[in-house]
């Protein structure tokens, strides 16, 4: 058998809880002998907490009130000796700019130096790629264009060799079909 939690009966002896949940518990108890005891001491507990009267605050004795006179006394003096403090140390602005003007250059040139140096490391940085870059971009155009006349030069030369060597063939071709006894037009039809 299941039986209703304990949270589920403060409500229902305080007649606070909703008309289902009263039905059910109804049943149960009519069931159940075990809950109908335990309601009945939780019945009891209940009417005892309400018949307990908490006993009124009794007023505050006099020898407090010297006490708390002195108290309040010691916190007016503290107050008006701070107020005194902060009114008396109001900065004289102009000793206290001439104090912090020249650290604050300071402050500031170390400051703009580190910056003013990072900016030029930065700089250097992007000059110096890109003029790698560059560097071998020219390098590359100059190495095509290199090859290109050198190509150009060999063939050149390659054709000229040829056109030579064709001579050169030609003239041992008349020189081998020379024959001192023949007449020169005889020797050029051979």
């Amino acid at each position: 058998m299941n039986h209703p939690q304990r949270e589920e009966w403060a409500p229902y002896i305080y007649g606070e809880s909703n008309p289902d949940v009263r039905r059910k518990l109804r049943e149960h108890l009519a069931e159940c002998g075990q809950c109908r005891q335990e309601l009945e001491t939780l019945k009891q507990t209940a009417g005892r907490l309400d018949a307990w009267k908490i006993a009124p605050a009794r007023p505050l004795t006099l020898p407090v009130m010297p006490v708390l006179k002195w108290a309040a006394i010691v916190c007016a003096i503290l107050v008006a000796g701070f107020a005194a403090g902060r009114v008396s140390a109001r900065p004289n602005s102009a000793q206290l700019r001439a104090e912090l003007l020249p650290e604050l250059r300071r402050e500031l040139r170390t400051d703009m130096a580190q910056l003013v140096r990072s900016e030029i490391d930065k700089a250097s940085a992007a000059t110096l790629s890109a003029a790698a870059d560059h560097a071998d971009a020219v390098a590359s155009a100059c190495a095509q264009t290199l090859y290109r006349h050198l190509k150009q030069d060999v063939d050149t030369l390659a054709l000229n060799a040829d056109a030579g060597l064709r001579r050169t063939e030609q003239q041992l071709g008349q020189l081998a079909g020379y024959h001192p006894n023949l007449p020169d037009a005889v020797q050029t039809q051979q």
